[in-house]
């Protein structure tokens, strides 16, 4: 390429780069700190040798040391552009034909990888593992003596295989179309010319070259046969890739249609005839750029998956505590599901605001309160959040133990292991807390945190020093926290006030609990729990409407209760009557515990 040309490129590539930090930066930034949060790197050798031992492990554990970055998104964000950008560079420097359009076609496997990891599933060490496959064979196309590029070349095939697992047949199909077309022909000299300088020399070099083809695809096939028999992996795994995609059941189709992209790019540089004219110029190559930019565009639109981001956004703000941030965005856009809205509810009992303002936001039935238990790695984690603030620590225990065991690639959790040692530090347990800070000593951002915390519990001024603890300790349920069942929740928050009467969030909470089962009975049981100086206003409205369905006019209305509520409520009873559609009711009286009565959780 010109000059020009290549300043061209250079603006492609930068603008590229670009484009996926600010994707994953301000668009996809919570995904990231979804993947931190399931894994924990330790920068020792034994977590190294125990990685790194498997097919793909040096890959994997390359790919786990730039996502642990990924608890700073923009770090994270930084990271996964360099690395999208490099499998593009990579690409380029094993095509044999030099042009614009081939330079703008090599962003085809970083478009598809962009795509591939709008996937929180997705795991880093597979573009690790194609880069290191196209940087192996750029290495070895760059030796000119040929018999010491050819050894080179075999022998780097169980070693890539071991390094990076089964997308090293990248490495070997990359290699097998440049050894073949640079026996077509060097530097433009075709077969039949050759056959004129050497007679017989092409026919054998044709020949020699088809064995050697077949030779590098033979050892590639024979490396996953001989790896199960050392390996407690199935032959499957071992083919498609043991650490590429959290679900080891699952076909990453996006990460292997960007594998044999870069092998198709290669190919089509190959021919002797260049594709593109050179006297085109530049404009080829920019209306090809344009094409890939928007089937990316077009792919990473159909994989973005709004609705996850903004549960993980939910489940990051309470990890971090950001109460006022998590009703914030509540205001802007109301959560519809009970992810979302146990997360905006939890904020609204940290903060009080849960007897006002519970009906102000959506709420879906007690599901959104208190999620039921699942056997999954996602669910257990934000829920078992509330149940660490309501101060039931045996269960938040039980929750992060069964997330952490439940992660399908069976990593480890640095979050999981952080909350098992504050749990175990409440519990009294210390010397089991020790081990889980032992870990997380090893990790980069949560060594400080493991080490102060560990020198406290020496100290032994762990609770004056850390209030978040104190506190967990003080509403610790320490008779009854037994596992029980979705349908004796109140009966645990009830003894949980019991025990605890100061603990306002378990009272609102037990509170809520009965409103959002429209169980007004219980709920009318409970009231006399309440010590507020003012009634608050859900609980005035469930008050009303229990009144209203048990009494034929408001005589004997207890004072606590305003007289403005009581002339709402007889506009709801006339409208409801009247038919009027649910549009308009919601309009006029989303915000109140009887549009949800009617309207809402209908169990």
């Amino acid at each position: 390429m010109t000059k020009s040309q290549k300043i061209v490129a250079g603006i492609m590539t930068v603008l590229s780069g670009i484009a996926f930090y600010v994707f994953f930066a301000f668009r996809y930034p919570y995904h990231l700190h979804f993947q931190e949060q399931y894994q924990l790197f330790e920068s020792t050798w034994a977590y190294f040798a125990s990685v790194a031992s498997v097919p793909g492990g040096l890959a994997d554990w390359a790919g786990r040391f730039i996502t642990q970055f990924f608890y700073y998104a923009p770090a994270g964000a930084a990271l996964l552009a360099v690395l999208l950008c490099a499998v593009q560079l990579l690409t380029w420097s094993v095509c044999r034909q030099r042009t614009p359009g081939l330079f703008a076609l090599s962003f085809l496997p970083a478009v598809l990888l962009l795509a591939f990891y709008c996937d929180e599933n997705a795991l880093a060490g597979a573009a690790v593992a194609l880069g290191i496959s196209l940087a192996a064979a750029a290495l070895c196309l760059r030796i000119a003596n040929p018999r010491l590029r050819h050894t080179l070349e075999l022998l780097l095939i169980p070693v890539l295989y071991m390094a990076t697992g089964p997308l090293a047949i990248v490495y070997v199909l990359t290699i097998s179309f440049r050894e073949r077309s640079d026996v077509e022909g060097f530097c433009g000299v075709s077969l039949s010319q050759r056959a004129e300088q050497k007679p017989g020399t092409a026919r054998s070099e044709t020949k020699r070259s088809w064995l050697f083809i077949a030779l590098m695809i033979a050892i590639a096939v024979i490396c996953p046969l001989i790896a199960q028999y050392f390996f407690p992996y199935p032959l499957g795994r071992l083919c498609a890739g043991v650490h590429y995609y959290r679900y080891h059941n699952i076909l990453p189709g996006l990460l292997w249609a960007a594998a044999l992209a870069s092998v198709f790019v290669v190919l089509l540089s190959c021919p002797n005839k260049k594709i593109l004219p050179p006297r085109w110029g530049i404009a080829p190559g920019l209306v090809i750029f344009a094409i890939v930019a928007g089937l990316g565009t077009l792919l990473t639109f159909r994989a973005f998956d709004a609705a996850k981001e903004d549960w993980m956004r939910y489940d990051f703000m309470v990890r971090m505590q950001m109460w006022n941030r998590i009703m914030l965005r509540a205001d802007a856009k109301n959560p519809d599901t009970p992810k979302t809205v146990s997360c905006l509810n939890l904020a609204l009992g940290k903060t009080g605001r849960l007897p006002d303002s519970q009906f102000e936001y959506f709420q879906n039935g007690p599901d959104g309160l208190l999620p039921p238990f699942s056997g999954d790695h996602t669910n257990p984690v934000s829920t078992g959040e509330i149940y660490w603030h309501l101060g039931m620590v045996n269960t938040a225990q039980r929750f992060a133990f069964e997330a952490q065991e439940a992660i399908p690639d069976f990593q480890k959790s640095a979050r999981l292991y952080r909350r098992l040692a504050e749990t175990n530090i409440v519990n009294g347990d210390w010397d089991v807390a020790r081990k889980y800070l032992k870990a997380l000593h090893n990790a980069r951002f949560y060594r400080r945190w493991a080490d102060e915390t560990a020198a406290l519990l020496d100290a032994g001024t762990i609770f004056e020093k850390r209030p978040e603890l104190a506190q967990a300790r003080a509403n610790r349920l320490w008779e009854h926290d037994f596992l029980f069942s979705d349908t004796e929740m109140d009966s645990m928050l009830g003894l949980l006030n019991v025990e605890h009467p100061d603990n306002e969030m378990a009272l609102s909470y037990l509170m809520a609990w009965c409103l959002l089962r429209k169980d007004l009975d219980r709920f009318v049981e409970c009231i006399s729990l309440v010590k507020a100086p003012v009634m608050p206003k859900a609980y005035q409205e469930a008050l009303l409407l229990r009144w209203v369905l048990t009494h034929s006019d408001f005589n004997g209305l207890p004072p606590y209760i305003a007289p403005a509520h009581a002339v709402r409520i007889n506009r709801f009873i006339t409208d409801l009557k009247a038919g009027t559609s649910e549009d308009k009711m919601r309009a006029t009286y989303g915000d109140t515990y009887w549009f949800y009565y009617y309207y809402r959780y209908r169990n």
